[in-house]
This record gives structure tokens, C-alpha cells and sequence, in this order.
């Protein structure tokens, strides 16, 4: 039996776009060969579709792609996830489901058996579970269909629906439909379990994934096809849309690798479906705003990149300096505005009382400037926050803690660094300088913060493992600037605990220590 597996990449809800490549995509299957066709979880969607399973027309223009999708399945076997209404009165709305279509016809329908609610998932909040397992034949052979969480077995669940039913007994091959979402590390994870599951039923696995990025959510795909024995004899190119029949595809090999290849998915991405083209960011000469304007570049073309810098007197001729350097290599749009005299009579009306009030109207001023680029251009503005500053509250509300989307938002400093390091068009006076907002004379972030490396330590250990703060001092910083947090633009997600949908933290609440927030 020859396998076709589409890693596919839907833009959610646009059903004539998503169905036409589907029907596209079985078209090539059938004139390669194939005997099936396999589409991922939710594939007449895409996932995660959140609320707007509630409109009727959505379920219904979802509905429409499987039944065309069907009615191309004459002489090839199709399996592909959707949305499928529950008839009962009882229970919740829909079930998150897979087709099986066999010459025209569907042949067995199979409902998620294990719905995960955790960090970004809620599944709950829509889906009702299924109850049942599913063999089906196709060419001879018996296949056994599952979707996504219906593998992976975490800790908590009381079943493992691929193997519990005596009826399946022993099948030659396993399917997973997954819309499994990208971060650091879970590439391998997935591999090695799918690859057990080979080894323990002795049968094939065939996993067909999500690929492409949805609003913060990154999908790798993952797709592969394993044999009896756990070896991995077919995989598909991470992130992209692809037709999976045969051969191993290369992927990145570090953390570097993968974050470059995530994050540039996950700008493209939210660019594309958001029905723009050009993006602006503030480019101040540092190393958050030159990583993202490379980023940018090799997502979206230097032609659809601008970047803008607004010094003020506090800003070192070194910085202006780098940012136009960075511009011509990467030869994107570059323009400066100087709000030094905007700055000044800001100054001279406000009198602020306090040294911060007065750094904090610059990078608000900033932002009046780049907003206007953006609605003036028909841009879309990228935020250069970085994960650690975030965290700190070391980012100005309304200032640069705006954008359409925070791409550095789930980066540690140690991270952004170790990218700026793989990026030759960088100058290197970029890396090596003492990192600082420039908003007073001779300022540096550790003015303020702690030095990153323990800081970035501190993120790691109290938001993305243990949630314990080993200092009081981050504590203090991280409790006090939740309000901030929640006005953020979406991050892109790299890490297990990203800030975003799946963190869900009280802003009016009683500090991480001792005693009430500052």
C-alpha cells in the first residue's frame, strides 16, 4: 500500500482556498500512485479554530469542503479531519472528527477520543470526546485511526485509545491526524513517541500534520511515515506545506536553527493571512530590532521590509550608525526622523516630576511615529520585545511594547543573542556593545535589571519549568508588571510557557513575595 500524507498548511476559515488545494493535493497523490491520502486534524479548518466554531455558516462552510473532498475519492482511499456536529441534545456542540471516503463514498467516521485542555489547548470548551476505536481496510490492509492527543498518553489519562480495544486486535498500519503546535524540543518528543508506538504494536505509523503558523501558534508538520520496526523511513520539511510520499527531508539541527526557521514561518504567516504584505519596525541599532529586521527580510522579501529610527539626544551615533549599516546589507527601506525637538517641548509642557516619566514619553513619542508609517504605508508594525524584558516589565506601555505582533516575545536575551550570532548581515559592534534602551545619558539595561544571564535563568526556571522564582528581586518585577502582559501584541511561540493563550495569570492579585505589588 502506497501512502500519500499532506503536511498542509489551511488559512482558518477560508474554505474555497483550503478545499482547492486539498482536492489539488489528492489529484497529485492519485497520479503518484497512492493508495491513501491522508489530511491532518481539522484540516477543512484549520486549527485551533476557537470561537468561531459558535457561527453556523463556519461549521457549514467546513462541512461543504469534506463533502467535495469525498466526491474526488473515486479509485484513492481519503482520511481527513473536520468538524462534525453532534446530534445528541446533550453534550457539547461538535466533535472533533476524521472522514474516511472510499470511491465516492464515506466509509467509517472516528471521533477524538482524548481532548487536551491545557496551556494553549481547550478542546474541552467545544468538543465532546468520543468513545469508540476504528479499523478500516484499505488495498488489503488494516488501518487504525487516531487523532493527535489520541497518541501521545501524557500523564492523566486513563487510556490509550490506539491499542485498548480488542477489536482492533493487530493492524499493519496506525494514523495520526495532528494539529500538534511548535515549540523548542517537541520535534524530537513527537518523533521518539510515534516511534515507540511503531515498535509496540508492530505496526507502521503514519502521521500527517499541520504546518504553516496561526496567529501565535507555529506548526512544524512533523509528518512521517515509521515502520514496524521504529525507523523513520519517510519525513517532511518543518513548516512547510507538502506532499509526503517518500524520502527524509533535512531539518534545522539546533536551537538556533529551529527558532530561525519558527520564527520566520510565524512572521510570513501572520503577515500573509492577515491580508498584508508590508511590515515597519523601529530599528534602533540594537540587537532586538537588527534580529527582527532579518527575520523580516528572509520572511516576507527586503523589498516589503522599512526600518525606521527616531533618535533623541540620548541615542550614540554607534547606534544610527549600525542601523543604516544593517539596512543596506539587508537592503530593505530605511528612514530616520529626529523627535529630539518633539521630545524637548513634550519636556517643556509636562515638567514630569520623576527621571522615568521623562524616558518613557520618548518611546511613546516613537510610537506615534511608527503607527503613522504603518497606516500611512499599509503596514503592519513588528514589536522587538524580547521575552526576559517582558518578563521584567522592562518594556514601555503604549511605547515599545505596541506592534501587530511581538516577535522576540517568547525569546530570552540569551537567545535573541544566539540568533544575532548566526546572522552575518549584522554588524558586529551590534553583539559586543553593552545592550541599553538609550534613553538618558550613558544608560544600560543593568542600570535596572539584573545582569541577563541570571535574568534569562530566572525566566527559564519561574515561567517556563518549575514556576518557583529563585529572587525576589525578579519576583517583584515580574508581579508588578502583569497589567502590561495582557495589552501585549502576540507573541510567536518557541517555548513550552509562552506568554499568550495559554497563560491565563490574574492581573489584580497579590504578588509572587511577601507583601502587596509596588
Amino acid at each position: 500500500m502506497k501512502v500519500a500524507v499532506v503536511q498542509f498548511n489551511p488559512k482558518i476559515g477560508d474554505f474555497a482556498s483550503n478545499g482547492e488545494r486539498m482536492r489539488n493535493f489528492v489529484d497529485e497523490a492519485r497520479k503518484a500512485g497512492a493508495d491513501l491520502v491522508v489530511f491532518p486534524e481539522l484540516a477543512t479548518t484549520g486549527y485551533p479554530p476557537g470561537d468561531l466554531l459558535d457561527y453556523k455558516h463556519f461549521i457549514d462552510g467546513n462541512l461543504r469542503v469534506l463533502e467535495e473532498l469525498g466526491r474526488v475519492s473515486q479509485g484513492i482511499s481519503i482520511v481527513c479531519g473536520y468538524v462534525e456536529r453532534n446530534p445528541e441534545a446533550t453534550g457539547k456542540p461538535y466533535f472533533n472528527s476524521a472522514a474516511v471516503f472510499q470511491n465516492g463514498k464515506r466509509i467509517a467516521n472516528y471521533r477524538k477520543r482524548l481532548l487536551p485542555y491545557y496551556d494553549v489547548f481547550d478542546e474541552e470548551r467545544y468538543f465532546e470526546a468520543g468513545n469508540e476505536s476504528l479499523t478500516f481496510e484499505v488495498g488489503g490492509k488494516k488501518v487504525a485511526l487516531t487523532i493527535c492527543e489520541d497518541l501521545w498518553n501524557r500523564p492523566g489519562y486513563v487510556s490509550r485509545p490506539y491499542r485498548e480495544n480488542p477489536k482492533i486486535g493487530k493492524v499493519d498500519l496506525i494514523l495520526n491526524l495532528s494539529a500538534s503546535p511548535f515549540s523548542l524540543g517537541k520535534p524530537e518528543k513527537r518523533e521518539e513517541l510515534f516511534r515507540l508506538v511503531a515498535r509496540e504494536a508492530g505496526a507502521c505509523v503514519v502521521v500527517a500534520g499541520q504546518a504553516g503558523g496561526n496567529d501565535d501558534l507555529l506548526f512544524d508538520g512533523g509528518s512521517l511515515i515509521i515502520d514496524g520496526t521504529g525507523k523513520i523511513i519517510a519525513s517532511a520539511p518543518a513548516f512547510e506545506e507538502y506532499l509526503l510520499l517518500d524520502g527524509l527531508a533535512d531539518v534545522p539541527n539546533s536551537e538556533t536553527g529551529w527558532i530561525s526557521a519558527a520564527l520566520i514561518t510565524g512572521i510570513r504567516e501572520y503577515v500573509r493571512k492577515c491580508g498584508a504584505r508590508k511590515v515597519c519596525l523601529g530599528l534602533s541599532g540594537g540587537v532586538d530590532s537588527s534580529v527582527v529586521a532579518v527575520l523580516a527580510a528572509k520572511a516576507l522579501g527586503p523589498k516589503n521590509v522599512k526600518g525606521v529610527a527616531l533618535p533623541t539626544r540620548f541615542n550614540a551615533s554607534a547606534s544610527l550608525e549600525d542601523a543604516e549599516a544593517l539596512a543596506k546589507a539587508l537592503s530593505i527601506e530605511y528612514s530616520v526622523y529626529q523627535i529630539d525637538p518633539l521630545f524637548q517641548k513634550a519636556s517643556e509642557m509636562l515638567k514630569p516630576r520623576q527621571s522615568l516619566t521623562l524616558e518613557n514619553i520618548q518611546p511613546r513619542l516613537r510610537m506615534v511615529f511608527l503607527m503613522a508609517v504603518a497606516n500611512d504605508e499599509d503596514r503592519l508594525l513588528l514589536n522587538t520585545s524580547n521575552k526576559s524584558e517582558i518578563a521584567s516589565g522592562y518594556a514601555t506601555l503604549y511605547g515599545d511594547s505596541a506592534g501587530a505582533l511581538a516577535v522576540l516575545g517568547d525569546l530570552t536575551k540569551r537567545q535573541v543573542y544566539g540568533l544575532a550570532k548566526t546572522f552575518p548581515e549584522i554588524p558586529s559592534r551590534v553583539v559586543t556593545r553593552a545592550p541599553s534602551a538609550e534613553l538618558k545619558e550613558n544608560q544600560t539595561d543593568q542600570d535596572t535589571l539584573p545582569p541577563y544571564d541570571a535574568l534569562d535563568a530566572w525566566v527559564v526556571e519561574g515561567i517556563e519549568k518549575s514556576g518557583a522564582f529563585p529572587s525576589n528581586h525578579f519576583a517583584r518585577l515580574y508581579s508588578r508588571s502583569e497589567y502590561k502582559r495582557h495589552q501585549l501584541p502576540p507573541a510567536l511561540r518557541i517555548s513550552y510557557r509562552a506568554f499568550g493563550r495559554g497563560r491565563r495569570i490574574p492581573i489584580a492579585a497579590s504578588s509572587l513575595v511577601d507583601g502587596p505589588n509596588p
